[in-house]
């Protein structure tokens, strides 16, 4: 099973209330110690769940860490419902610092930067993991942002898909380095509003024609 079929099995499967225990414990697990510091038989003893509870849903470890995998890759996909929203009347101002508010939400979460950790350091052995992340993730973002740019092209000389690259970098580059550093903590939802209407004023200054960066 691959993660793509996993996130599907996943979304198509109504899990008992046993199998999402499970998975609960083994997502804490597996983004606490990663893939090969995870003992199963620690998982069990720790969490007061049987090992034969565990393979009765979960043949094997692996299987068991795709699920997890699977599992967040789901929850991820789920928390970027912003790109799937109408901007409607919105003026270019307001969707990009609504963009730059999500975005950042999700790369500053705990849980998803340790899934991100995760997906990074598996996707040297299983590639297709990587990808998945890739697609769901920032590439959705990437074409969200280029249609908004495509519609806003007569304000600016710079292509679509360079802006969508440009602004997605000024956002998250700076606040999610010093995370995985550890140098910074989760950062406030007031911080976040803050970064994300000071960048994206800084973006449109820098990038777009004065007369319509306000538009």
């Amino acid at each position: 099973m691959n993660s793509r079929q996993a996130v599907a099995q996943i979304k198509a499967t109504d899990m008992t209330p046993k199998e999402q225990e499970i998975l609960e414990v083994a997502s804490r697990y597996f983004l606490g110690h990663g893939y090969r510091g995870t003992s199963i038989n620690a998982m069990a003893r720790d969490s007061g769940i049987s090992k034969e509870s565990i393979y009765r849903y979960f043949s094997s470890k692996k299987d068991l860490f795709e699920a997890v995998v699977a599992k967040g890759l789901a929850e991820y996909k789920q928390r970027l419902e912003f790109l799937e929203v109408e901007t409607g009347s919105a003026t270019l101002k307001e969707t990009l610092v609504a963009a730059a508010e999500s975005i950042l939400s999700l790369l500053n979460d705990a849980d998803m930067l340790a899934l991100r950790r995760l997906i990074f350091h598996e996707a040297e052995t299983t590639p297709e993991i990587g990808a998945y992340y890739y697609e769901i993730g920032p590439r959705a973002a990437y074409a969200y942002l280029e249609k908004i740019f495509r519609n806003n092209r007569h304000c600016s000389t710079f292509p679509p898909a360079k802006l969508a690259h440009y602004f997605v970098a000024l956002v998250v580059h700076y606040p999610l380095l010093r995370r995985q550093c550890g140098v910074a903590t989760e950062l406030s939802q007031r911080k976040i509003r803050a970064h994300a209407a000071e960048v994206t004023s800084d973006f449109l200054t820098a990038y777009f024609d004065q007369g319509h960066s306000r538009e």
